[in-house]
């Protein structure tokens, strides 16, 4: 018998292949678990030292013993022509191998795929750290102007409910609210807005870091408790600093608006005296009137006016339900025609444009001017009506001006001329009317989004990202910081990574603006299909806007126009054309439907004689506002580029480059609506440029 056959004989072959396979897929094994474990590389290499030393003693064993039916003995014990169970044994051994084969091509195919997936998912993780860390919200770096802290600055922070019955909160509140309006009226304070001030109720922060928060440099902190036909007010004021109180009292007087309304006016007079601050006449006359002498009036308003602080169209219904009731009881109580005014005014621009409400709100405040044609809510209230009922911004800025001579401290009346004056073009006085408004009501978040708005059309846009961080910063989860910081990167940038994460679920929420956000971000992403799915899924009540009509229909037709599906593109701007047909027919002349019918007619591929008429049309119709002017230059430059009509978009778009406006280079190259001309000797040397 020769040695092969010898070796074969006692299987010792069969136990070198079976022992290197099996070596193998322990290496492989250990490899995987070091990897798991977070071993260092010697849990393999020691591995491997102890399979090759293993392997040699194998080999001996295999030669040395064989398996009998009388169980297992050394070699030479075995006689030649003793039965083994070499045939049953041996077809283990194979079907052994067999499995052993398998499962050591099986785990190394496996562990291939799942080192390329790896090295992909980490390569994939790695590119969204990189796109986050792009647009990861930093520490607002705010311009020293609003950190600046005012002798007389004040922070009212939210009274406590002493009262026996917790739904008294709307009381308590109303009283903190008043007091609030009182200081404000006088010249010689600062003080911080009731937007502000809220968050900090049972606030475990002390007035040290309150203050600082605030930048004021003093706080006053009281309780109100009613009890039955009797009120007590308690009222402290403190030096933020050095945390010493400056004055104090408690009131205890009988239930009635005239005492409640003494309290007010005494409070107001005790501070200004505390802090070295005198009141001039009219401020004196102002803080000592008494609006109502009703007090169910009196109760009705304050629950009205907690019910707008939720600002949603239940809660704007039940003011207007509640101001009916307290005017029912006191016709002559000025506040509350003012408080139905604007809830009137609200449901219009806000929840509907049903135009009936503009006409609610003017009776409402001609009733309110009848009463008293000089104080300071009426102004703001018809700079409200001006600027949200007939567009007359001129007007609008005259009420809110007048508003804040009588008023000095009113954030809002603030803010307001802000929004009217970058609709009449006014952006430096809507910029400093902003950061006044913010310096006295500085942890409202929709006003650092308004802000940092404000700055992005004027192209200033790292003090923009710094005021929509602070938007950001102060509400993580509000769609609006979000959509502001994804319009920044876009319009800076052309970050289309950080806009697509930051406007993600803007299209499953009830706000058009986010919607739009959503579906700006994918369409320059060229996440069509995205795009296409949230246009088709639009709920009827995002298609009619204030100031646009845009179907679902047309919304598609765009969006399939940018994919290069130009027949389907014409088909959903026919039906889009359709529904706008019937709307006409229920507004009548529209610029909103003049703009969209322009947009569904050259993705039908109207020429460019049509595409003039549509546009000179939509031109012709649409309001005097600045705001929105530019927003409709870049509209109708996306129509002339898409009907191939180069000279008239680079025209539009050479006066877009400049502030203000949304249009920036990155926007430009992005936006698919300019595909058809980007190859034009024009358009590039546009773009050349501005680079």
């Amino acid at each position: 018998m020769t040695l092969m056959q010898e070796l074969k004989r006692r299987n010792v072959l069969k136990v070198a292949v079976s022992y290197a396979v099996i070596a193998f897929l322990l290496l492989q094994i250990t490899k995987a678990v070091s990897g798991w474990l977070g071993w260092t590389d010697w849990a393999s290499d020691l591995a491997m030292v102890i399979l090759l030393a293993g392997f040699v003693p194998a080999l001996i064993l295999a030669w040395a013993f064989e398996i009998t039916p009388k169980g297992i003995h050394l070699h030479p014990e075995v006689g030649p022509d003793e039965p083994v169970r070499r045939r049953k044994r041996g077809r283990k051994l194979d079907y052994t191998l067999i499995i052993l084969f398998g499962l050591s091509a099986g785990y190394s195919i496996w562990e291939s795929g799942y080192e390329q997936k790896t090295e992909e998912y980490r390569a994939t993780i790695e590119a969204a750290e990189r796109a986050k860390a792009e647009f990861q919200p930093r520490k607002p770096r705010l311009s020293p102007e609003f950190m600046a802290v005012e002798e007389n600055s004040i922070a009212v922070l939210p009274f406590a409910n002493l009262s026996s019955d917790p739904d008294d909160l709307y009381f308590t509140d109303g009283i903190h609210d008043d007091l609030v309006t009182q200081l404000s009226r006088i010249d010689a304070f600062s003080v911080i807005s009731r937007g502000s001030v809220m968050e900090y109720r049972d606030t475990p922060k002390n007035i040290r870091e309150v203050a600082q928060e605030l930048s004021v440099a003093n706080i006053i902190e009281g309780s109100v408790q009613r009890m039955g036909d009797r009120v007590r007010i308690n009222v402290q004021l403190i030096d933020a600093d050095t945390d010493g109180h400056l004055w104090a009292e408690i009131y205890d007087r009988e239930l009635t608006t005239s005492d409640l309304f003494a309290i007010q006016s005494e409070i107001a007079q005790s501070i200004a005296s505390a802090l070295q601050a005198t009141l001039t006449p009219s401020e004196l006359a102002s803080v000592q009137e008494v609006p109502t002498d009703n007090v169910a009036a009196y109760d009705f308003y304050l629950k009205a006016r907690q019910a707008a602080q939720h600002e949603t169209k239940d809660s704007y219904e039940l003011v207007i339900d509640l101001s009916r009731q307290a005017i029912a009881l006191d016709p002559e109580f000025k506040q509350a025609w003012i408080g139905l005014a604007r809830a009137y005014m609200t449901r219009y621009w806000v929840f509907g444009g049903d135009t009936d409400n503009i006409e609610r709100a003017r009776k409402a405040i001609e009733n309110a001017r009848q009463i008293d044609p000089e104080f300071a809510e009426l102004h703001i209230a018809e700079g409200f009506y001006h600027y949200w009922g007939d567009l007359d911004y001129d007007r609008a800025l005259y009420s809110l001006s007048k508003a804040i001579e009588s008023m000095p401290g009113n954030d809002e009346a603030y803010m307001w001329r802000g929004w009217v004056s970058r609709r009449a073009g006014l952006w430096k006085q809507a910029v400093s009317s902003m950061q006044q408004a913010l310096k006295l009501n500085p942890r409202v978040h929709f006003n650092w989004h308004e802000y940092a708005l404000t700055l992005l059309y004027l192209h200033r846009y790292e003090e923009a990202r710094d005021a929509a961080m602070q938007a950001r910063e102060l509400a993580p989860d509000s769609y609006w910081g979000r959509t502001t910081l994804a319009q920044i990167e876009l319009q800076e940038t052309g970050n289309v990574e950080a806009a697509l994460e930051l406007t993600q679920g803007g299209q499953l929420t009830n706000d058009f603006d986010f919607y739009q956000s959503f579906m700006t971000a994918n369409i320059l992403g060229h996440q069509f299909d995205v795009a296409l799915e949230a246009a088709r899924n639009l709920p009827d009540e995002l298609e009619l806007q204030r100031n646009r009509i845009v179907p679902r229909e047309s919304w598609a037709a765009q969006v399939l126009w940018a994919k290069g599906e130009y027949e389907a593109s014409a088909q959903a701007a026919s039906a889009a054309l359709f529904r706008l047909k019937t709307l006409r027919g229920e507004l009548g002349d529209d610029y909103r439907i003049d703009l969209a019918e322009a947009v569904a007619r050259v993705l039908q591929g109207a020429g460019p004689d049509e595409v003039n008429q549509l546009i000179e049309r939509s031109k012709a119709s649409k309001p005097v506002d600045d705001l929105e002017a530019f927003r409709f230059k870049f509209a109708y430059a996306r129509i002339f580029a898409a009907a191939g009509m180069t000279p008239e978009s680079v025209a539009l778009l050479e006066e877009l480059l400049l502030p203000p406006s949304e249009v920036s280079l990155p926007i430009i190259e992005l936006d698919p609506a300019f595909d058809r001309i980007r190859t034009d000797p024009e358009f590039i040397a546009l773009l050349e440029q501005h680079q």
